[in-house]
């Protein structure tokens, strides 16, 4: 009876012991598995308080002031979130995912049918309707940092950069993916790089 109540309080002793040791095992491989994954996807986290802000003002084209004005820019650092795109010829390419900083714009056009777009005398309309593209350049304390513009849909067709149209008077929202590592951005400009009374060719 003694040798059976001992052998009993071993076997329940082994047990516990393996349920420990078990669950031990779980929690760790649970806590690499959380490491792991928080290192190979950073949270995106806003800039906007260690970027200097961009002034509101009218941007220019072609070394001359425009009728598009600019009325904020916000940056943050935040996954590319199109589809992967191999390297073709001097195009870069880029992965889902890859680090962006990003740069939503808010635009507002104050063409006029009397002031209208670039263009216009060529084509001969009267149309208050501006068609553009944007890009940005990016700085740290170093100077300008390399990035490519990887805005979807990419690659670019004709320019780089985020693309819309606004009529006179209409404000939009655009967002501007810049694909870097860099988190020490510490200033950024808003670049024109087409604007028209009609799309590029």
């Amino acid at each position: 009876m003694v040798a059976k109540d001992g052998s009993r309080s071993k076997m329940k002793s082994r047990t516990t012991l393996t349920l420990v040791v078990i669950a031990m095992i779980i929690v760790l491989a649970v806590s690499c598995f959380i490491i792991f994954f928080s290192l190979h996807n950073p949270v995106s986290t806003p800039s906007t308080a260690n970027v200097a802000p961009v002034e509101a003002q009218y941007l220019s084209y072609n070394g001359s002031e425009t009728r598009i004005f600019l009325v904020s820019a916000t940056p943050t650092y935040g996954p590319y979130p199109g589809p992967s795109v191999s390297q073709m010829g001097g195009t870069p390419g880029v992965k889902k995912g890859e680090s962006c900083f990003i740069i939503n714009v808010t635009l507002r056009s104050d063409y006029t049918a009397e002031n209208p777009p670039p263009f216009q005398n060529i084509f001969n309309v009267s149309n208050p309707d501006a068609y553009l593209f944007l890009t940005a350049q990016i700085f740290n304390i170093k100077g300008q940092i390399s990035a490519a513009d990887v805005t979807p849909p990419y690659p670019p067709v004709p320019y780089s950069g985020a693309y819309t149209s606004l009529a006179s008077g209409e404000n939009a929202t655009i967002t501007i993916y810049l694909a870097t590592n860099h988190q020490d951005i510490n200033r950024f400009e808003i670049i024109l790089e087409y604007v028209g009374v009609f799309p590029p060719p």
